[in-house]
């Protein structure tokens, strides 16, 4: 006996005799159980139920023609009955054609093998990596960090006046902002050796613009050896070198900031060697050619070098002991700059002289810097500093001293003098209360030379309400005398003498 055949699409469930007994003809009733099994033993993939609806209800619609048509057959002249079944069993036939295409085709996309897109993880940070068979080596890594501060400066004078007679006014100051927010990527492609650093900032200071901070490409021939190509920091200064998400207060030392160099475009040579001896080489544009284009800078490159060893180990990215160190921990340092300055053919200064000041803050290429109505234009710059760092069980200490000669000064004029010997340091040192949740510290800097005395003395703690570095929330407070610097990262503006008020909460991934 033929088993109960269900038509795709419909609820009645119909044997072969029940439809021979709807249709009452012999010839329609055998080609109809042909159908039947037709239908019985088509079998669709079970994920596609879309593509088997549709099946079902192209073959439904037939045999509901076939059907019709029977009834409309009984009507009509027995002559006409054979012409119409032919017509009807054609269409059947293309229907049928239809189904088994689209059979074929289910077939073929159940066979097919998935796509592998690679996985993603996170280990301090968000990681994309390909599948393994992936013809191209490929990594990335999104890192991410946010400074949101708020600042407040009480000064206790109304003006500072520069080496050149020009009276400013100093404003008091109260503000939210958002210091940094960075965005990071890194990885390796074409090539685990062929790795690629990428670094977008965005800040209030600079009007909430994005800005390429770093990008460069590097060749890694082994631990020894990296050579990158591209844009970074020039290599000098601990502090500098270090990370503004690392400092031990809410920002460098003022010193730090007066003397240090900033970005360039270049080459690097970087490596790693024997007994934790880290080293960079570079050669750039400039001391501070940052943004600048290749038309506000001289003809002249800068060499910069930096190293330091970790004797007793490794030291580690953080200034503070975060996690109680069992064993002291050592680093010493290192960096040397020089830096050729040279003017344009009309005699006025270059936009990458434009930072350097005096040690009461005025800029030396400002007209009567350094002579009435004299614009320097020229300057050989020689820095050089050594940084030394401590930690253990909570404890912690560091300082760097900075020495900045300035040579072969030249200007539109004569000048009193040829060269200047300016210098400074800072000293920090703090001690978690708590262990990974709570440490405070202390920093005094200086800045000095023929010209002014700046100072900072400074307090603050830092909590940790997670337990992880990559969380906390500051505040510190900072007496200044005498400012000879400029920069709004820190708040620290030229002239400013009073008290620095700072909160931040700083959050990475």
């Amino acid at each position: 006996m033929e088993p109960p055949v269900q038509l795709l699409g419909a609820e009645t469930i119909f044997t072969p005799l029940e439809l021979i007994g709807i249709f009452r003809s012999p010839l329609r009733a055998m080609k109809l159980k042909i159908f039947a099994r037709t239908v019985r033993n088509f079998h669709m993939p079970p994920k596609l139920d879309q593509c088997r609806h549709l099946a079902g209800r192209v073959v439904s619609i037939g045999v509901i023609l076939l059907f019709l048509a029977d009834l409309n057959l009984i009507a009509q002249e027995p002559d006409n009955h054979e012409l119409r079944l032919r017509q009807l069993e054609e269409q059947l036939q293309l229907q049928m054609k239809e189904i088994n295409q689209l059979e074929e085709a289910l077939k073929q996309s159940a066979h097919a093998e998935p796509s592998d897109w690679g996985s993603v993880d996170y280990d301090n940070g968000l990681i994309l990596t390909p599948p393994e068979n992936s013809k191209t080596p490929f990594s990335m890594k999104l890192n991410g960090w946010i400074q949101f501060r708020y600042h407040g400066f009480d000064s206790s004078v109304n003006t500072w006046t520069d080496n050149a007679g020009v009276a400013r006014r100093v404003e008091d100051r109260s503000a939210f902002d958002i210091e940094r927010a960075r965005l990071v990527f890194s990885g390796h492609v074409l090539d685990e050796r062929l790795t690629y650093f990428l670094q977008l900032d965005g800040d209030t200071d600079g009007g909430h613009a994005v800005d390429f901070f770093d990008y460069y490409w590097a060749w890694e021939f082994d631990e020894a050896l990296s050579i990158e190509l591209g844009k970074r920091k020039v290599s000098a200064s601990r502090q500098w070198l270090l990370g503004a998400r690392h400092t031990r207060l809410i920002d460098r030392p003022m010193a730090t900031d007066f003397f240090r160099p900033d970005r360039t475009v270049g080459i690097w040579a970087v490596g790693e060697l024997p007994v934790n001896i880290h080293y960079e080489l570079n050669l750039g544009n400039g001391y501070r050619t940052s943004n600048f284009s290749d038309t506000e800078t001289d003809d002249r490159l800068t060499f910069a070098a930096t190293s330091y060893i970790d004797p007793l180990g490794d030291y580690g990215s953080a200034l503070v002991d975060f996690k109680p160190s069992e064993n002291p921990l050592v680093r010493l340092g290192h960096s040397f700059v020089y830096s050729h300055n040279s003017g344009e053919d009309d005699g006025d200064p270059y936009l990458e002289t434009n930072f350097l000041r005096l040690t009461d803050g005025t800029r030396l290429t400002d007209l009567g810097a350094l002579a009435p109505g004299v614009r320097v234009s020229e300057v050989d710059i020689y820095y050089y500093s050594v940084d030394a760092a401590f930690k253990y069980q909570g404890w912690s200490l560091d300082a760097e001293v900075y020495l900045v000669w300035l040579e072969q000064l030249k200007g539109n004029g004569p000048l009193p003098v040829s060269d200047l010997m300016q210098h400074g340091y800072y000293v920090e040192g703090g001690y978690f209360l708590i262990p990974e949740k709570l440490d405070c510290n202390l920093r005094y800097s200086e800045i000095d030379g023929f010209y002014g005395h700046g100072r900072e003395i400074a307090g603050g703690i830092n909590y940790y309400p997670l337990k992880t570095a990559a969380m906390k929330l500051s505040f510190d407070v900072t007496r200044i005398i005498d400012s000879p610097m400029q920069n709004t990262a820190s708040d620290i503006f030229v002239g400013d003498d009073g008290m620095l008020y700072r909160t931040q909460f700083q959050a990475e991934f």
